[in-house]
């Protein structure tokens, strides 16, 4: 059970970070929760359009830095890139999955940290 869920988790993280977020959105139960700084949803239809904007305002693709899974649940911390393509302070999610689907995600990240990324590159450009 353990690597279906990493192996699910993985698939997901890399289908919307790639921009697809059709395929993304398979992974993800009916009724999907959302936790994160400043954001709450409970349904996947609710999420989706909230995860189209976020991956509008970052660079493509993903780094695994670390993934651990026990029985339903999944810790993985990664890297996104910024749209200049630098890399964002390590973010960290917990996933629940239940019948084969994510039922629940929670995002834990340096909102401060990562405001002043994202702003250092939109000055950038």
């Amino acid at each position: 059970m353990k690597q279906h869920v990493l192996d699910l988790v993985t698939a997901y993280q890399d289908a919307w970070t790639s921009g697809d977020l059709d395929s993304a959105a398979t992974y993800l139960a009916p009724d999907f929760r959302f936790e994160g700084a400043g954001a709450s949803f409970t349904s996947a239809d609710d999420f989706l359009p909230f995860l189209a904007r976020f991956g509008g305002r970052i660079g493509r693709g993903w780094r695994q830095v670390a993934a651990f899974g026990d029985g339903d649940e999944a810790l993985v911390m990664y890297e996104l890139r910024g749209p200049a393509g630098q890399a964002l302070p390590l973010t960290v999610d917990h996933f629940v999955v239940r019948d084969g689907k994510i039922a629940a995600e929670t995002l834990v990240f340096d909102t401060a940290a990562f405001g002043q990324a994202m702003t250092g590159a939109a000055a950038s450009h």
